[in-house]
């Protein structure tokens, strides 16, 4: 259903231009429901199932990414998986003008990115050994306002190799925006949008596996 939005045809024609050009920015934004990615918390029991699976069955844009090499312990990683607020704390590595991480209790967190004018809210709504699962809303405004929801799973596994034992971690993400009509847009412009996208998530992904490495290696070094 489309949320009361009446265009002319030459106006929907300018408004799938625009999209094109812009899209990629909210679409990936909404990501970072995301890419607070690498990491999730202490196997609370499935919630939402329902909802989780419809929003990745009818999902507007799906990403897959490939599986990175974490240099941490399964105490490490799950630690930021359960407090994902502390992945804007150490380190620098996430800039205030990037990323402002809330922690709103139960689970569920804040996002706030100034520069691009995105707020969301996500919480951790499964936990199972090896997979944690993220359900997240929000919403950017450039010129008209996007909103969406998003399916954010980390798959983890602990690996190992010359150099040791390391956490191999893979995300996907189920994108779903509220408006239909801006859904058709955002399915006809994934070309674009989709490097967008898998750009900010490699981008995210880095710097999450620096902070965790970090922390890490302090924790060793402590020993």
């Amino acid at each position: 259903m489309v949320d009361n939005f009446i265009l002319t045809r030459r106006q929907a024609l300018c408004y799938v231009r625009s999209a094109v050009q812009i899209a990629g920015l909210p679409i990936a934004i909404l990501a970072l429901l995301i890419c607070t990615s690498l990491i999730s918390p202490l196997y609370p029991a499935p919630v939402q199932n329902n909802r989780v699976q419809d929003i990745i069955d009818n999902s507007t844009i799906t990403r897959i990414q490939k599986p990175i090499a974490i240099r941490t312990d399964r105490e490490t990683l799950e630690y930021f998986i359960e407090h994902v607020e502390e992945l804007a704390k150490h380190g620098g590595a996430f800039k205030k003008k990037e990323l402002i991480l809330e922690d709103r209790g139960n689970r569920r967190y804040g996002i706030h990115m100034p520069l691009k004018h995105v707020t969301g809210e996500f919480e951790l709504v499964e936990w199972q050994p090896q997979t944690a699962v993220y359900l997240g809303h929000g919403n950017a405004t450039i010129f008209f306002n996007f909103s969406g929801v998003i399916v954010l799973k980390v798959d983890y596994t602990t690996q190992n190799d010359t150099t040791g034992y390391y956490e191999e971690v893979q995300t996907s993400v189920s994108m779903k925006f509220d408006n239909a009509f801006l859904g058709l847009i955002a399915r006809a412009a994934s070309p674009i949008l989709n490097r967008k996208l898998d750009k900010l998530i490699t981008k995210l992904a880095a710097k999450t596996k620096k902070v965790v490495e970090d922390a890490y290696a302090k924790k060793k070094a402590t020993k």
